[in-house]
């Protein structure tokens, strides 16, 4: 059963701060968003 595909592409340019750089990253904010998407259990 496939849950999900994940398609690489080339970026357009390379990014000033990379994922995770910043404290105030928006990655932490996104775990609750996803864990409604994906419940683990």
């Amino acid at each position: 059963q496939v849950v999900g595909r994940l398609v690489y592409e080339r970026m357009a340019a390379v990014p000033e701060t990379l994922y995770g750089a910043g404290i105030s990253s928006n990655y932490q904010g996104q775990g609750l968003k996803l864990a409604k998407h994906f419940r683990m259990g």
